[in-house]
């Protein structure tokens, strides 16, 4: 494919003879495919191909961008974007690119993720585990998404990468009732760590025990999050974390690096590793991407930043390009000492809730926020399950959730579904003095 690293890196001479102070094309080749799924039977399967080339440049301060597609007519549409970058107006916040030449790390991308052979029996898995563990008639759907991605970047200022990526995906939603439902999902970026019958059988259990839900009580309870709740709420702080969404005022973090936010047992990471459905070695500068702690037990270390947020706060680009808004790649939460039958334990009245969606937050920078528990959401005494409940909403701030967690499983799982703005690898978690509130 070096013809394909030769003509993204034509675009950046073509910027730069044009005048621009910086360029960068980024070109991904993807293979992917989908298929959807409802009522236990397959809806549709489909595969295909995408070749798409993002170009920015940057000239006296103004920045654009463009995608160009198949490289289809790329020496007008990089003259249009040199003439758009004349007509806009100046960023004051905008400090460059990454410059240099790097070492990467060296892709391992599953190459069976190409072309799948039976994705349909990937599905076909999930609902047959799901129907296991439902008691009567079952109604399950979702989702199965793969790709595999080969990435060509270019930088006016010294950079020049390749990339490969993987991933498979697979999120199902079983119904026992029509108020009753489970969902689970299975991520990876190789089939070795893809599991499509854990997923169903997730969905399923929490299905079958979600069955004939009542209303819940206001009040404050310890809740016992699951993995797929937990991964949104990571998502929460890998989103706030940017250094752009503090200086929006979005986030609870601003000038709060070097204070202590969560518990000692709480360390939160970005780690755009192999396993992960995100793992990258470059950022979008060209930047090489690593691991690094966000939290570090319960002390905020850093905001994640390009280069623009780096200098503008005084420290270096953490790998998080993002050429406009940094951004988390994939978030850990690092394991605690608790088995998930001993954290139940810990909760003498209290709530496990295993999904949420419609997070909404009244206030970004103070973190106020309520979201709706989807799915199952139980009541517990004593350490057990004692009854399905409804209708109830979580009403809550976000950094007080943050240093509220009392214990962390060491049990982990990889999330990441529509509702969840991040990858994540995300344990069962226990916050005290939730509010729980009932929808108006």
């Amino acid at each position: 494919m070096n013809n394909v690293m030769d003509r993204t890196e034509a675009i950046v001479r073509k910027a730069k003879a044009l005048g621009a102070d910086e360029a960068v094309a980024k070109t991904t080749i993807g293979r992917r495919t989908q298929v959807r799924f409802s009522n236990n039977e397959v809806d549709i399967s489909k595969a295909w191909h995408d070749y798409v080339t993002e170009v920015s440049m940057s000239w006296q301060k103004r920045f654009v961008a463009t995608q160009i597609q198949d490289f289809a007519d790329w020496e007008r549409r990089v003259e249009d974007l040199f003439r758009l970058a004349k007509f806009s107006q100046p960023n004051p916040f905008y400090g460059g690119v990454a410059g240099g030449s790097f070492n990467y790390r060296k892709s391992r991308a599953d190459r069976r993720l190409r072309d799948p052979e039976d994705p349909t029996g990937y599905v076909e898995e999930a609902i047959g585990a799901a129907g296991e563990e439902v008691r009567g008639d079952l109604n399950a759907g979702g989702t199965l998404h793969s790709g595999y991605e080969e990435v060509y970047l270019v930088s006016s200022e010294g950079p020049e990468a390749r990339d490969a990526r993987s991933y498979i995906m697979l999120s199902i939603r079983a119904f026992s009732q029509k108020e009753a439902s489970g969902h689970g999902v299975s991520c990876s970026s190789t089939l070795d760590g893809f599991d499509p019958a854990a997923a169903g059988r997730k969905a399923g259990e929490i299905a079958e025990l979600a069955k004939d839900p009542v209303p819940g009580d206001e009040g404050t309870y310890d809740v016992v999050f699951d993995p797929l709740i937990t991964g949104s709420l990571l998502g929460i702080y890998g989103m706030m974390s940017s250094a752009f969404y503090v200086m929006v005022q979005m986030s609870v973090f601003g000038n709060m690096v070097g204070s202590r936010v969560a518990p000692e047992i709480v360390t939160l990471r970005d780690n755009p590793a192999e396993y992960s459905v995100e793992n990258r070695v470059f950022d979008d500068e060209g930047y090489p991407t690593e691991g690094k702690a966000i939290i570090e037990r319960g002390v905020l270390k850093t905001h994640l930043h390009n280069t623009s947020t780096a200098k503008l706060f005084g420290t270096e680009t953490t790998g998080n390009a993002g050429l406009v808004v940094p951004q988390a790649w994939s978030l850990e939460l690092d394991p605690g000492d608790m088995g998930r039958d001993e954290m139940f334990s810990e909760v003498g009245r209290g709530l496990y809730l295993t999904n949420t969606w419609y997070t909404r937050f009244q206030n970004y920078a103070a973190g106020d926020f309520s979201t709706i528990p989807r799915d199952g959401a139980f009541l517990v005494k004593d350490g057990e399950i004692k009854g399905s409940l409804k209708d109830i909403r979580i009403s809550d701030n976000a950094l007080r959730m943050l240093t509220g967690i009392k214990a962390i499983t060491r049990e982990r799982q990889q999330i990441f579904w529509w509702e969840s703005e991040y990858p994540s690898l995300s344990p069962y978690v226990l916050v005290e003095g939730v509010k729980i509130t009932r929808p108006r």
